[in-house]
């Protein structure tokens, strides 16, 4: 056989064999949806509804249910680790859970991200309000509260009665963040 049909040969069979395994590995573990930072922000406050039912785990591993904090004013932050327009709200929504705490209102991070560098990153700011986690799992609850787009920071207010009341994508500055709550107080 000749070196250039054998070399030939050899390169076709690697080629196969890459393409198959990149396959393989799509199917058994198919890449996360692309989520993207929103650099506008908007507050929608149309459509209004009965917040959906979800599980999460938070940094402990306990899995909880939003349930949990029926009876108080929900501000229910999506965030990431990566996102620094994420990053540039928490401060901010510390400082207010510390204000509006005790009377009622309860700040909640779902943060799409690995468990250890969330809660490496909330030990080192100091966060004061629970946060949960996940991967698709908790895209899929973002894209179930109206975030179909994927787009990270993303807030949804929810009333005491369990209901959507607003979402906010992108940075929510503390001015709107302060009238929305007390707004519903």
């Amino acid at each position: 056989m000749k070196p250039i049909v054998l070399v030939s040969l050899v390169f076709a069979a690697g080629a196969t064999a890459l393409a198959a395994g990149v396959y393989v590995r799509d199917r058994l573990d198919p890449p996360a949806p692309e989520l993207i930072t929103v650099k506008q922000t908007q507050t929608d406050r149309s459509q209004r509804g009965q917040r959906p039912a979800f599980w999460l785990p938070d940094l402990q591993g306990v899995r909880r249910s939003i349930s949990e904090w029926d009876g108080k004013l929900v501000v229910l932050n999506f965030w990431a680790t990566w996102c620094p327009p994420c990053l540039h709200e928490i401060p901010m929504f510390t400082a207010l859970q510390t204000r509006y705490g005790e009377r009622g209102v309860q700040f909640l991070g779902v943060a799409i991200d690995d468990a250890e560098q969330v809660s490496a990153f909330a030990e080192r700011v100091g966060l004061n309000y629970p946060t949960l986690h996940g991967q698709l799992d908790a895209i899929e609850v973002m894209s179930a509260y109206g975030n179909e787009a994927g787009g990270l920071p993303f807030t949804v207010v929810i009333d005491r009665q369990g209901n959507v009341v607003a979402r906010h994508a992108g940075v929510l500055e503390e001015d709107t963040a302060t009238a929305l709550i007390e707004e519903l107080l």
